[in-house]
């Protein structure tokens, strides 16, 4: 008696005032009410048939008979005539093997006691708990999955109640229900109760231990979207893709104890261990009740049919790789995949109205006409289309990487970085300079699944030591391949002139004479892919790496120290190098505004504090500064003898005059686009703050500049490789002079 107090009492708090009678009421079974479910079935005389089919049931007459807590969705003795009427396989109910009937008939009973009043408002609160509408029926059965031979795990399946709150939160019309539970079915609007396809025709028939609602058809347990997808022969090629690319198991612990002695799930006498099956396109493929956060979660997918994907297969991803399935990239197959796939339950009308999204962020654009089918799972809807369904991506411009074996590692590094959206946005203009992948193993970088140590990835060799490439350092390369804002074919790249171009990530690279040219001023790019247009602009295959920046101070400090040492690197920016040196200019001065020299506090004008700032350098030649040096007009240094002697005012001074050549704010090329008087960052006066201004003119094709005090420098493009111009760095660009404004020291 204290467990059936106890009972009561849980049952009290469960159902709160939603329930039509209090259970202390029905307990003693007035008359008309049976004290448990079982009897009262037997006071409908259009029950019968459900009556017949519970007794076959091993054992379900005595759980019924039970003080346990039952809702049961009886099919009435019509709905039963309906079943066998339009049954290929089963024309009376002798007829179905009583496994089978003994999981249709336990799907019709739901745990817990709940009344119309229950489903109408699961919750007190009108804002909580919208997407309650999924159930636990009694209804239980594993799988062997014949393929590995592992039988999986499965808990209750799950029934779906609809109700007015359900349609009008969800916006499912009627239409929308008879589209997918067929044209026999029909919202019912005076019991406001549909469960599944059927309709709840007399509700709230109370009994000791449950309630009673009789239902217009009878129902069969569905299956969830990944056993559909495993027992429909029309995604049989889906199917085994997607389980052979993307299916893992784990061992279920709870699930094989909990199955005791009827865990013989293939059959052959030996209790089974169970495993969960788990998806890498959706782990809850195989969930009966996928969780998010406290809610239900339910899923839409859109199958092509078997005559669809196969041709898919078949011309445009094996066509693709070698025809062998192994060789289509996993990124390739995984987007695909995912495309087909939306984390909500959309019903037909969202769909076609072009308000799906799918898994990587897409609008699904389907028409009415394109869907060949509509199936309701355990755990979402599921559309069997005419057509595949692919990701925006692939009719952008990251599409050619996606089916070539000759660019997949630029397509890999696009997802990893998460610049794929960005590339495939229908909104912009773009043109992207894909590197092969041979051009990333050529600058070290290689891709592998089974590294030494990690996760698989893109590593390079570091001292031998297998390192993996940052996700910073690869957004930072990728981004050098990205124009944004304009679509460039190779006819535009033809002339002698070199155009400039900013890259995603803020350098530039530029094009003349059908190459493009990065940051590595002497290394030839050739597009050897050219000109293939997509829906956002061009896809350029390229030869080699644009590599990308470093920042000025680190170009400038790189520099050769002897204009005789072998090899040189950046040797036009030696002298200035040697006067940086001498101002004990270091790299947080190209980072702060104050410096600090032997105690004396001095403003060092070269950058601001400001970051992300980008400038432009104009670096006196070597021939320059030593020219000044030699007439006494700058400090001596390095080959200049007698070496000037560095005191705390000179530095000071150098600093000063160093600071003139930076033109913040502004990226001047030698296309003369940039023109105009600028401030640098030479303080002319302190209070109020004022730059030094340096002008900056196109002068017939040569980029020309006057000082305050009226001096001319020219940028020389005649001999580029004494005079490197337009040296992209990863802060601004770097100019070679032909005069080192003296008056400015």
């Amino acid at each position: 008696m204290r467990i059936s107090l106890l009972l009561l009492l849980l049952f009290t708090i469960f159902v709160g005032s939603g329930c039509k009678k209090n259970y202390s009421q029905i307990y003693n079974a007035p008359q008309g009410q049976a004290a448990t479910i079982y009897p009262q079935l037997l006071l409908d005389s259009t029950l019968s048939v459900f009556v017949a089919a519970v007794n076959r049931v091993p054992g379900l007459k005595d759980e019924l008979s039970s003080s346990g807590l039952f809702t049961v969705m009886a099919p009435n003795n019509a709905a039963f005539a309906k079943y066998f009427a339009s049954s290929t396989q089963y024309k009376k109910l002798d007829d179905i093997p009583i496994p089978v009937l003994t999981q249709m008939i336990k799907y019709h009973i739901l745990k817990w006691m709940l009344f119309q009043g229950n489903f109408i408002s699961p919750s007190a609160d009108p804002t909580l708990n919208l997407d309650i509408y999924k159930y636990e029926t009694r209804a239980v059965a594993s799988y062997f999955d014949p393929t590995l031979k592992k039988g999986v795990f499965y808990p209750s399946k799950m029934i779906q109640v609809y109700t007015p709150r359900f349609f009008s939160y969800y916006n499912v019309t009627s239409q929308d229900y008879t589209d997918v539970f067929g044209p026999t079915s029909v919202v019912n609007t005076q019991t406001q109760m549909n469960v599944m396809g059927a309709t709840v025709i007399k509700k709230d028939i109370a009994s000791g231990n449950g309630a009673l609602h009789i239902i217009d058809r009878v129902l069969e347990p569905v299956y969830n979207i990944a056993q559909e997808l495993e027992n429909n022969t029309e995604y049989v090629d889906y199917n085994r893709l997607l389980k052979r690319r993307f299916l893992t198991y784990s061992y279920n612990a709870a699930g094989t104890k909990a199955q005791g002695n009827n865990g013989d799930v293939n059959g052959d006498g030996v209790v089974d261990s169970l495993f969960t099956r788990s998806y890498l396109t959706e782990p809850n493929l195989d969930n009966e009740n996928p969780i998010l956060a406290t809610k239900s979660q339910s899923f839409t997918i859109f199958v092509p049919s078997s005559t669809s994907f196969k041709d898919y297969l078949n011309t445009k991803l094996l066509a693709n790789f070698y025809n062998i399935e192994d060789s289509i990239p996993t990124h390739t197959l995984l987007l695909l995949y995912k495309s087909h796939l939306v984390s909500t339950m959309d019903w037909p009308s969202k769909v076609t109205s072009g308000l799906t999204s799918n898994y990587t962020g897409d609008k699904v654009s389907l028409s009415r006409s394109d869907i060949k089918s509509i199936k309701m799972t355990s755990n979402g809807l599921m559309y069997t289309t005419n057509k595949v369904i692919e990701p925006l991506s692939f009719a952008a411009i990251p599409g050619p990487a996606f089916f070539s074996p000759t660019y997949w590692y630029f397509a890999e590094a696009l997802i990893r970085t998460n610049l794929l959206s960005l590339l495939s946005s229908k909104d912009g203009q773009f043109t992207a300079f894909v590197p092969t992948n041979a051009a990333f193993l050529a600058r070290g970088i290689y891709w592998t699944d089974h590294p030494v140590s990690g996760p698989a990835g893109f590593y390079r060799k570091v001292n031998t030591v297998e390192t993996a490439v940052s996700i910073a350092e690869l957004t930072n390369l990728v981004g050098n391949h990205i124009i944004m804002n304009n679509q460039i074919s190779t006819s535009s790249m033809q002339g002698t002139t070199d155009k400039f171009y900013p890259t995603q990530n803020g350098t530039f690279v530029s094009t003349a004479n059908s190459r493009v040219t990065g940051p590595e001023r002497d290394t030839v790019i050739t597009v050897t892919n050219p000109d293939i247009l997509k829906s956002n602009g061009y896809f350029q295959g390229i030869n080699k790496l644009i590599w990308y920046p470093d920042n000025l101070y680190n170009i400038v400090n790189a520099a050769s120290t002897s204009l005789t040492a072998i090899p040189q690197i950046n040797p036009q920016y030696a002298k200035f190098k040697e006067l940086m040196s001498f101002a004990g200019i270091n790299t947080a001065d190209f980072i702060n505004s104050t410096i600090v020299i032997s105690g004396v506090t001095g403003t060092s004008a070269i950058t601001s504090a400001i970051t992300n700032r980008k400038f432009t350098l104009f670096v006196p030649s070597n021939e320059a500064i030593i020219a000044a040096q030699v007439a006494g007009k700058l400090p001596k240094t390095g080959t200049v003898t007698p070496n000037t002697v560095a005191t705390d005012a000179l530095r000071m001074q150098v600093i000063s005059y160093l600071s003139y050549f930076f033109v913040p704010d502004k990226q001047a090329f030698t296309d003369g686009a940039i023109t105009g008087t600028f401030p640098t960052r030479k303080i002319q006066t302190a209070s109020p703050l004022v730059y030094a201004p340096l002008t900056i003119s196109y002068v017939n094709g040569t980029l020309r500049l006057t000082s305050k005090a009226g001096e001319i420098a020219t940028v020389d493009k005649a001999q580029p490789a004494k005079y490197p111009q337009n040296k992209f760095a990863k802060d601004g660009v770097i100019q070679v002079i032909d005069n080192a404004f003296t008056s400015q020291y």
